[in-house]
């Protein structure tokens, strides 16, 4: 078996967009499928659309701030099909951001509520699942990151550091826990085209100029889509990766990988089109 059918896999934040694309490819692949969420109604949306394929997945309410509500998922998870193959820890806190600025501005307790949901509640999904995958032989965890963890801003200071810290957190998952067969990896999303991303880069004025500063920057004509992303999540929880672990993986046309001026080069020598924040991948 290289893919993942018949593991089961819990994924966190799987009412939204990215989390729900991915949880929906896990089940039509043959996973089972815990959709995990602080939002009912749309986990319920995303086991609709899961059962509607003909896949296998439940809703289970998750609040991953507490200790409780995520050893509960773990709980009921194991109750119902007797193991955990995947965690995919992709639950953050984009309700939070209009708020996180720079260093020097950003509330102290903002920041707090932020790291609180996209740093210590990796961490609780990691304790609570570590212990089972252990018992079982071994098993896959995958991180949800940014690209916001490998460089700087003008805002969103909080969330690009708590992302950083899911780096780091990752790798020693990886280290402490390897030799049992556990697996530990982050995925660093770029431009994805989701609501949220929309409203984060637009700061919610309906435009779409965020989207088009970004995508200057971006090596690829088109932006990514949660597919993009699900796709990846799928493979590293396959055994197809069993030899790939500690690992941050980018999922973002390149974003990062040139030099700051390669935009505006492009620019001039005419070979920006506008049109390309019209086109998806």
């Amino acid at each position: 078996m290289s893919g993942v059918d018949g593991l089961v896999a819990i994924v966190t934040g799987a009412g939204g967009g990215i989390g729900s694309r991915t949880a929906e490819m896990l089940a039509t692949r043959g996973a089972t499928v815990v959709v995990a969420d602080l939002a009912q109604d749309a986990g319920e949306r995303t086991v609709e659309a899961i059962r509607a394929a003909g896949g296998r997945a439940h809703f289970k309410y998750l609040d991953v701030r507490e200790p409780e509500s995520f050893n509960s998922v773990v709980a009921d998870a194991l109750e119902c099909y007797g193991r955990i193959d995947i965690l995919h820890n992709n639950a953050a806190a984009t309700h939070l951001y209009a708020g996180d600025t720079a260093a020097a501005d950003i509330d102290p307790v903002q920041w707090d509520r932020i790291f609180e949901i996209n740093l210590r509640g990796v961490l609780l999904g990691c304790k609570y699942v570590v212990p089972k995958m252990i018992e079982q032989g071994g098993g896959s965890i995958i991180n949800m990151s940014s690209t916001r963890a490998g460089g700087g801003a003008n805002e969103l200071a909080a969330y690009g550091a708590s992302k950083a810290g899911v780096e780091a957190l990752t790798r020693y998952v990886a280290t402490a826990y390897g030799r049992h067969g556990v697996r530990c990896n982050a995925v660093r999303p770029g431009l994805i085209q989701t609501a949220q991303s929309a409203a984060l880069l637009n700061h919610g004025d309906g435009t779409d100029d965020g989207y088009s500063r970004v995508l200057r920057h971006v090596l690829l004509p088109y932006a990514g889509s949660p597919a993009d992303i699900a796709e990846l999540v799928c493979f590293l929880g396959s055994p197809a990766s069993r030899y790939i672990t500690a690992q941050t993986i980018a999922v973002d046309g390149g974003l990062l990988a040139h030099q700051p001026f390669h935009a505006d080069e492009l620019s001039v020598r005419g070979k920006t089109d506008e049109s390309w924040a019209q086109r998806s991948g």
